[in-house]
């Protein structure tokens, strides 16, 4: 027993030391899609400003690069951090836009959606007053379901050494060690 203590108390440390290692990777990804809609924000913010012209009530990605932003307002294409992330633009009006992503919404909004995304936590936003547009209304009712989805094993634990992975590792280990014991005394 005497000698199990030092190793117990080492155990206790590497899995406290842990947390601080741990990466929020849905949180990563968030980062990256939150860059991505300001870039194009901003990207639209300068055509606007240099060129009068209207936006579309609701349009994808490809097509308003097609139709207005050329090479000098977005010269490179944002790349989406999950395969599921889309872009789109919503106005009311020239100075009433956003860019949505069909996974984190929003830049701005007044209602907050936390849900799991494969072994990810995102939380999203959107925001109400687009809601007059019905395919944004049609979208944003779409990222509710997210909040249905149940990760699977794998995705949950996958979530779980996203968070902490010295933890993570451990308990599979005291866990392996356990089914060892088990095992042995069961059979032998």
């Amino acid at each position: 027993m005497k000698k199990s203590l030092p190793v117990l108390l080492i155990v206790m440390l590497l899995a406290v030391a842990g947390s601080a290692w741990a990466a929020d990777t849905g949180k990563l990804l968030t980062n990256k899609c939150r860059a991505n809609l300001k870039y194009l924000n901003e990207a639209t913010e300068k055509f606007l400003k240099e060129n009068d012209s209207s936006l579309p009530a609701w349009s994808p990605y490809r097509s308003v690069k097609d139709m207005l932003l050329e090479m000098k307002y977005l010269p490179t294409d944002p790349v989406g951090p999950t395969k599921d992330c889309e872009y789109f633009l919503v106005s009311l009006n020239s100075n009433d836009f956003q860019w949505y992503c069909n996974v984190h919404g929003t830049l701005e909004g007044d209602k907050s959606v936390t849900f799991n995304y494969h072994e990810h936590k995102f939380t999203s936003k959107v925001t109400s007053r687009y809601e007059v547009v019905k395919k944004y209304k049609e979208h944003s009712a779409n990222l509710l379901r997210w909040t249905e989805y149940i990760p699977t094993p794998k995705e949950k634990l996958l979530h779980q050494y996203n968070k902490n992975p010295v933890t993570t590792i451990l308990i599979m280990v005291a866990g392996v060690v356990i089914l060892f014991v088990v095992y042995r005394t069961v059979f032998q």
